[in-house]
């Protein structure tokens, strides 16, 4: 008799929504993200186990269940004399209410769940039978902690350690979802439009700094707003209206990928764009360097030059698509690898007949409050792929990459940092087929060598059958914290027939710990090996080259750098043995053979001197080596200061009173 009054008062009170009668009660909403209830669940041969410690004074436990974080729970079993519940059902969430001998309840536990448990409190895994209202509001108190107001956006923002990863199951949320600092946006369907969003917006309340967010593979219901600047990835997106990159502040990106506009993209204020095998309905506006790279529809036609500003590549070349993860009730989670794939068009096949998929189980899943170099390095020597989970993760060693086919892969812009007592890298690679690694930051220490290194330095073997392919990979040299940061540079690619899709590589120019002695980096990224393709490469503010290419047969699609804004004197800042002025952006050194690059631009904002930069791009004059597409540009800085020539002594310069440079050519096309 007892135990079915539990049952009936239980019911009632979970209909009314009242979850906590007492104050020692938690988390009757389903779990908030600023206090995430901690789980006892444990996963084996496909069985769950739920385990507690004895709540004082309780009579007995009641398990409630969900399908979903923020769906209806029910009532399925009275618990006497243990602790502890078994199920198979290991998808779905679970409470547990503690009743005293009044009948009254004296505290309810969890949410428990195989997402918790497995990606932990930064990532929200969402269905469409969550209560929407509720889904709305974990998504606002989110998107306030990261962005802030407009007067604190940057502080509480743009370099804040919160990290925050929202998993959207199959089906139609009706909800107005805004996108802050570091927050990444994924449908876990097959296809795009298996998850559909009805509103997504990305404002721009601080010129020309919307870093650090990303959205993939789901689809938005009607006019879309994507105002953001670098460190940002639009990819496998249907977008059912019209697509705005800019807003009410000036914007400077950015790149998309496998995209589907059904209307019209405006570019507004962006002063330079990425688009890459997507399709859409039109193309409208542009600034300084708008390039398409295999992309359908309506779009502008390859222009240079006279006002124009457009890069219109039929199709892209070696190409391989981020990796990403889905999820069905049959399958569960899994992690679809695209193919490599060259001459593509348009969207992918949105259907993954061109790719495989991988179970969850074959990956380790990281997390940030558990995880360490030692721990995530044991799990690739024993075969495992790596997911890390949303987070900051400070690592004493290099993570060791040595097994080919290897996918490591972030959520939530997994972002990795050197302790002080790590003097390598943060990820380190072998000279293998196949290595994937996508979704993270890498953020300097007090003094490494490099963030990232892919392959061994004299790496000769060919990858051309397949790639190791980087997509989406971040670097941030300073900013974040008062503390010096050193590295010697940021990216060294050894491998041959490496694939880069959107990096950022970024010696901060603003916020903490930034001065020319303080954020210390000397180069952006140095490729060594041969046919290495970049599709969006974006390199700031390092103290000498940004870019420098040493291998043979690569090509770059699209390239946006400033140079240095805290350059002491001229008489500091002086390449080819202090006999050249500044240093180039992009640096082509003189015994490549062959190398192709289109769609550059290089800004000048020498700001604390005096100085000059002879040449934005420098090349050796050989009959394999060309560039379309090249654009100076003089933002701002001393009255005194800009860039003297485009390349190898061609072109006119850019300083205070002629803003724009360029050439449409180099060599000058016969």
């Amino acid at each position: 008799m007892f135990k079915k009054f539990i049952a009936v008062f239980a019911s009632s009170v979970i209909a009314a929504g009242i979850f906590c009668v007492f104050p020692a009660c938690s988390d009757g909403d389903g779990g908030k993200p600023e206090d995430p209830p901690k789980a006892n669940y444990t996963l084996k041969d496909e069985i769950a186990t739920i385990s507690w410690e004895e709540v004082d004074g309780c009579e007995g436990y009641m398990v409630q269940k969900s399908p979903s974080r923020f769906g209806t729970y029910e009532d399925i079993d009275y618990v006497e004399g243990k602790t502890q519940y078994v199920t198979d059902d290991i998808y779905a969430y679970y409470r547990i209410a503690a009743y005293g001998k009044d009948g009254n309840m004296t505290r309810l536990l969890g949410p428990y769940s195989f997402d918790l448990e497995t990606f932990g409190n930064s990532t929200y895994v969402f269905a469409p039978t969550d209560n929407m209202q509720l889904v709305q509001e974990s998504l606002n108190e989110f998107y306030l902690l990261t962005d802030g107001t407009v007067e604190d956006g940057r502080a509480r923002g743009e370099f804040t350690n919160q990290r925050y990863s929202a998993l959207f199951k199959k089906g139609e949320y009706d909800i107005d979802l805004k996108v802050g600092y570091y927050t990444s946006i994924s449908g876990l369907g097959a296809s795009p439009d298996d998850a559909t969003i009805s509103k997504m917006t990305v404002s721009a309340p601080i010129s020309l700094c919307n870093f650090w967010r990303t959205a993939e593979n789901i689809s938005f219901g009607s006019n879309t707003v994507w105002a953001v600047s670098q460190a940002t990835s639009l990819r496998r997106v249907h977008i059912k209206g019209d697509l705005a990159l800019s807003a009410d502040k000036a914007t400077s990106g950015g790149f998309l990928a496998d995209v589907k506009v059904d209307g019209t993209v405006n570019s507004g204020s962006q002063q330079q764009w990425l688009s890459r095998n997507s399709q859409f309905g039109s193309w409208n506006g542009g600034v300084w360097n708008m390039a398409f790279v295999g992309v359908d529809g309506k779009i502008p036609a390859d222009r240079w030059g006279g006002g124009a500003k457009y890069t219109n590549i039929e199709t892209s070349g070696n190409l391989r698509e981020k990796p990403f993860i889905t999820f069905d009730e049959e399958n569960g989670y899994r992690v679809f690898v695209p193919d490599a794939a060259t001459a593509a068009k348009g969207v992918s096949d949105w259907s993954n007949k061109n790719g495989e998929y991988i179970p969850l189980s074959d990956f380790y899943v990281a997390r940030s409050d558990r995880d360490t170099a030692e721990t995530i390095n044991t799990a690739l020597n024993k075969g495992k792929h790596i997911l890390f989970s949303a987070g900051v993760y400070e690592l004493n060693a290099p993570i060791n990459v040595t097994k080919p086919d290897t996918i490591v892969m972030g959520l939530g812009l997994a972002t990795l940092r050197p302790s002080d007592k790590n003097n390598e890298t943060l990820i380190k690679t072998a000279d293998a087929d196949g290595i994937k690694i996508s979704g993270l930051l890498l953020d300097a220490g007090k003094n490494t060598e490099s963030l990232l290194e892919v392959g061994e330095e004299g790496a000769q073997a060919s990858h051309a059958q397949n790639p190791i392919s980087l997509n989406d990979v971040f670097f941030r040299v300073g900013g974040a914290e008062e503390k010096a940061t050193s590295v010697d540079v940021c990216a060294v690619i050894n491998s041959n027939d490496v694939i880069g899709d959107n990096f950022w590589i970024w010696r901060a120019d603003h916020w903490d710990g930034v001065g020319w002695d303080k954020n210390v980096a000397k180069n952006g990224i140095i490729i060594n090996g041969d046919n290495a393709t970049f599709y969006g490469l974006f390199v700031e503010h390092f103290l000498e080259y940004q870019t420098i290419w040493n291998g043979n047969g690569g090509t770059t699609y699209f390239y946006q750098s400033e140079l240095p804004y805290d350059v002491p004197s001229q008489s500091g800042w002086m390449s080819h043995g202090g006999t050249v002025n500044g240093y180039s952006s992009y640096k082509v050194s003189d015994n490549v053979t062959s190398h192709k690059a289109y769609a550059l631009g290089v800004y000048s904002y020498l700001r604390d001197a005096e100085v000059r930069l002879e040449n934005a791009i420098e090349c050796p004059r050989a009959d394999g080596v060309a560039f379309k597409h090249i654009i100076t540009v003089f933002l701002n800085g001393n009255d005194k200061s800009g860039i003297n020539h485009v390349i190898n002594g061609e072109g006119d310069a850019v300083e205070k009173g002629k803003m724009l440079g360029g050439l449409e050519f180099y060599p000058a096309a016969e």
